[in-house]
């Protein structure tokens, strides 16, 4: 008799491109992928046992978002954004979360508010016990606000720019530097909960600030990243 924990297989009408991607996203995030490395569709393929063809689709789905890029002959790899496509995604990621920050102070309800507590509490947790999930959960905070903002194009625009921050931090990112501070968004909180909008735009612009601080966005860097990327292969 088959066991009846056994995960069932993934097939049919399952959405397991979707499944594929949200897992690729989470490595990203969680920086268990990083920028320049390879992406092995046939391993992806047999470890979900589903064609290639629809492994393929995740990738592609991860190109169209500058995420992915495919080379001639060598297959799927994880982007290494130039120092030009940092700056661009950084000043765009800033003026969306601007803008997603004052909507979130005109629209919040007392059950938004509360929600973004909880996450704080999550997030605070997660900071002081160094939880390897914990770059996930504070880009979950900029997702919130874009939900409480409740306008779902600026929560899509607004993932694919933090999926791209992400490869951004881990090519670029300072020894030491602090990516995403717990303090920094619970004065956000505080400002959306008062209704403050000028406020919660000026600790965002500091939030962004002390982000771009904690970068070293120059083309030494980046050739020092790819030194390292050769070494580890």
């Amino acid at each position: 008799m088959a066991d009846e924990q056994t995960e069932p297989k993934l097939r049919g009408k399952h959405p397991t491109e979707d499944l594929i991607y949200e897992r690729l996203i989470d490595a990203i995030i969680d920086k268990h992928l990083r920028a320049g490395e390879h992406v092995n569709e046939v391993k992806l393929a047999e470890a979900y046992d589903v064609p290639r063809s629809r492994v393929r689709r995740v990738l592609e789905r991860l190109r169209d978002e500058d995420v992915v890029i495919f080379e001639l002959n060598r297959g799927a790899f994880i982007s290494r954004p130039t120092v030009q496509e940092a700056r661009h995604v950084y000043e765009a990621r800033r003026e969306l979360e601007l803008v997603t920050v004052k909507l979130a102070c005109e629209r919040a309800t007392s059950a938004d508010i509360e929600r973004l507590r909880a996450h704080l509490r999550f997030e605070r947790e997660a900071f002081d016990k160094h939880d390897p999930g914990v770059n996930r959960i504070a880009s979950n905070f900029h997702h919130l606000i874009a939900s409480v903002a409740g306008n779902p194009v600026f929560d899509k625009m607004l993932g694919v720019l933090i999926r791209r921050g992400v490869l951004i931090q881990s090519v670029y990112e300072r020894k030491g530097g602090v990516l995403c501070l717990t303090h920094e968004h619970e004065h956000i909180v505080d400002y959306i909960a008062e209704n403050r909008p000028q406020q919660a735009v000026q600790e965002m612009v500091h939030h962004f600030d002390h982000i771009l601080s904690s970068l070293d966005l120059s083309e030494t860097r980046r050739l020092e990243a790819d030194i390292y990327e050769f070494l580890r292969d």
